[in-house]
């Protein structure tokens, strides 16, 4: 039995977590050293790749300030992008709400009838523009042609003084040329009144309904034709008597020099205003159509009205009975043929309403 345990002492045991089999020495250190050597080349190839990287940084460095790399032009591009997309946006949504109508369904179909097409606040301003800058232009033009004969346009309006046997005066030296430029455009203005008035009536003319086009535009004419009767009116009855009476309260061993500007500016404003008066049938007309004014009123009135008329001829007048009794007149009985008119508009006016009515 010692003989047995002394044999079993000198051999080792097999170890049971390697299966019987010890590890060896050799083969932990070839592990050890094989993974030493791929640490050594992970670092190797590590310093390579920042070596490159530095290269590449260098090589970008050395280029042309004004070029730049393919990268940096790709950012460039794309924050360019970027920030021009929401200018783009809201240029896009600019030009919608512009664009932009109301839906059928929205549309009055009496708007449709007259043919009033809807449009956005935009569209009406431009098409205002438009229609203004081209009344300018025929404006211009006219009084651009009308310089040329001018002279004649002043020798027409100088006329009814030139009669007393009286010469106009020119006192500056700029005032012959300034005196053209005013008689020019005189008639620029005058000339292109029928323009005005046509680009204004087709700028209206979609909300004006189709029963009401034709009282319109008659109301249109005949504003226009009363407003030149009352200039032809004024310059061959009323503007020479008027100059004969003021030149007769001249007193005696006083001569009477007349400034050509000062003449044209009150031979202007004197036409004008009576041939703003002339209006007066086709505003009581208006006022009548819309029923602020009845034909009984203006009869119940009429006393009121013949007051008015004189002090309002005494106003643009000069200051001498004859003279306003020539523009009194005349008033008076454009008055009466507004309360004639009035009451014919109010009979119209009836006999609709029984027809839509029955």
């Amino acid at each position: 039995m010692q003989f047995l345990s002394i044999q079993l002492r000198g051999k080792k045991l097999p170890d049971k977590k390697a299966g019987g089999k010890s590890p060896s020495r050799t083969s932990t250190g070839k592990s050890r050293r094989t993974s030493k050597a791929s640490d050594k080349k992970t670092a190797k190839t590590g310093k390579k790749t920042q070596k490159k990287t530095t290269a590449r940084k260098e090589t970008a460095q050395k280029r042309a300030p004004g070029k730049s790399t393919s990268a940096d032009t790709r950012r460039k591009g794309k924050e360019g992008t970027q920030k021009a997309k929401p200018k783009k946006d809201l240029a896009k949504a600019e030009k919608k709400d512009l664009e932009r109508v109301q839906e059928p369904d929205d549309i009055d179909p009496e708007a449709l009838e007259r043919g009033d097409t809807p449009m956005s606040l935009v569209g009406h301003l431009d098409e205002f523009r438009s229609r203004l800058l081209i009344s300018m232009i025929t404006i211009i033009a006219i009084a651009l042609a009308s310089f040329v004969f001018s002279e004649k346009i002043l020798n027409i309006i100088e006329r009814p003084y030139v009669a007393t046997g009286l010469k106009l005066n020119v006192f500056n030296i700029t005032e012959g040329f300034l005196l053209r430029l005013k008689a020019s455009l005189i008639a620029g203005l005058l000339l292109g009144l029928p323009v005005i008035i046509y680009e204004l009536w087709r700028y209206i003319v979609p909300a004006i309904n189709k029963n009401d086009r034709r009282f319109a535009r008659l109301s249109v004419i005949a504003a226009v034709v009363l407003f030149f009767g009352g200039l032809v009116f004024t310059y061959f009855f009323i503007l020479p008597f008027a100059i004969k009476m003021l030149l007769s309260f001249t007193p005696e061993g006083m001569r009477n020099m007349q400034n050509a500007s000062n003449y044209l500016s009150f031979a202007l404003l004197f036409s004008l205003g009576i041939g703003f008066l002339f209006e007066l049938p086709i505003i009581i007309m208006i006022l009548t159509r819309i029923g602020l004014v009845t034909p009984d009123l203006l009869i119940r009135k009429r006393k009121y009205a013949i007051v008015l008329i004189f002090i309002v001829a005494a106003i643009i007048t000069p200051p001498d009975v004859i003279t306003q009794l020539m523009i009194g007149i005349p008033l008076i009985l454009l008055y009466e043929i507004s309360v004639f008119i009035s009451k014919f508009v109010v009979i119209r006016k009836k006999k609709r309403e029984l027809r839509e009515k029955s």
